[in-house]
């Protein structure tokens, strides 16, 4: 198993970026909508110390993975499969 999550707002060009890539790379991923919650956006900033959003989390079987933002993923995905995003 092995899925992304994010976290974000639906007007949020990184976060919308991070959905498409993660689609053209037939990854799967969940999206935390936080539109209409100040609250868990400053929640989950703090629990990840991260002041942007998207937040990404890659989860597998074994573990939960902080990601970061946009720029990121790009990497970790570029790393990971070694070919040009």
């Amino acid at each position: 198993m092995e899925l992304y999550i994010i976290y974000g707002i639906s007007d949020c060009p990184a976060c919308l970026q991070a959905q498409a890539t993660l689609m053209a790379e037939d990854k799967e991923y969940v999206f935390v909508n936080a539109d209409f919650s100040k609250l868990y956006r400053t929640a989950i900033k703090e629990e990840f110390d991260w002041n942007t959003l998207p937040i990404i989390v890659k989860v597998t079987a074994e573990q939960e993975e902080f990601i970061g933002g946009y720029d990121d993923l790009c990497y970790i995905l570029k790393k990971e499969s070694k070919v040009p995003l």
